[in-house]
């Protein structure tokens, strides 16, 4: 197979990378299955860089949830919905495109009349946020580099293993700030055809001024950071309306476009993520099986292929499945 998808997972401790790969794979397989695609194969890789910050991985066998490593949220199947919170979530869609709420902590003239206060909300409620932009180096065998050269390199090593196959990048939450970082200092160095950036905080002003560089900002407008031009086909940005992280959804304003046509584009979705009775629309599991995202999961892995023998593969696929149950 000559396509491969990488993961890029957000901010806060994780689980061991083996599991927390696998369930972002089951996540995916799960989209595709409900759009009727099940048993579609496609190669993953996850970019680990939890174990940067946090000595010990979260632990799937710790029942103390005072513990600092219990396992709070972990991958299950989606629950069905009804119909009527299907149309809850159509009205809560259009509410988002005609305001996206800008709260405190997303408020860009709070930002400019006193960034100290933002700076300070995010050492005590981003920690991860905070050494990646600010602290020296998390390894101790390395000493002249930031903490986030250590996280872009581990990023870099994977898309350079991947360098003459297609590549899509699905990039979550903080991930999102790895993924354009990582691109935009390494345009001669690798390239990928699509990026995904779900739960993005990038559209918050305080994160878009962190990101800004000589390398980053857009010669033609510098209040405006370029797209990395080793985004060859698309970059989609997706947003859940409750995901208070990804409430600025809309990027096009804010990046240049490449010498590939390539500007974010904006799609709206529902996280339906919920762990022990608790929503949470930001979560990356809830983002990767949503409909939206498998059918551009899937136009991917088919984009090139000869259409008659994709549609017999699928139907094959989608038999198989269903007598095998």
């Amino acid at each position: 197979m000559n396509k491969v998808i990488i993961g890029v997972h957000g901010l806060g401790n994780k689980p061991p990378k083996i599991l927390l790969e696998e369930w972002w794979r089951l996540s995916i397989n799960e989209g595709l299955q409900n759009i009727g695609l099940p048993g579609t194969k496609f190669d993953f890789e996850l970019v680990y860089w939890a174990d940067s910050f946090h000595p010990e991985p979260l632990n799937p066998d710790e029942h103390d949830k005072s513990s600092n490593l219990y396992l709070s949220e972990r991958y299950e199947p989606a629950r069905k919905k009804t119909e009527n919170q299907k149309r809850d979530f159509k009205e809560k869609a259009i509410n988002f495109l005609k305001r996206q709420r800008d709260k405190i902590l997303f408020n860009e003239t709070m930002h400019a009349t006193f960034p100290s206060f933002t700076d300070m909300i995010i050492k005590l409620f981003f920690k991860d946020l905070d050494i990646y932009f600010t602290q020296n180096c998390v390894e101790e065998n390395k000493q002249d580099c930031l903490a986030k050269d250590v996280i872009n390199e581990k990023l870099l090593n994977i898309l350079k293993n991947y360098k003459n196959r297609e590549v899509l990048v699905i990039a979550h939450s903080m991930g999102t700030i790895v993924t354009y970082d990582t691109l935009i200092k390494s345009e001669h160095e690798v390239s990928i055809d699509s990026l995904l950036t779900i739960g993005s905080p990038l559209g918050v002003p305080f994160i878009l001024n962190k990101l800004k560089n000589p390398l980053s900002v857009s010669p033609e407008d510098n209040e405006k950071l370029r797209v990395p031009e080793n985004i060859k086909n698309e970059w989609i940005n997706i947003a859940d309306p409750d995901d208070k992280v990804a409430q600025n959804a809309d990027l096009s304003n804010l990046f240049s476009i490449n010498r590939n046509g390539v500007l974010p584009s904006m799609i709206i979705v529902d996280n339906d993520f919920e762990s022990e009775g608790i929503e949470n629309p930001h979560k990356s599991f809830g983002y990767l099986r949503t409909p939206e995202v498998a059918k551009l999961i899937d136009e991917f892995l088919c984009k090139g292929k000869n259409k008659t023998l994709v549609w017999i593969v699928k139907k094959f696929n989608f038999i198989k499945h269903k007598f095998s149950k």
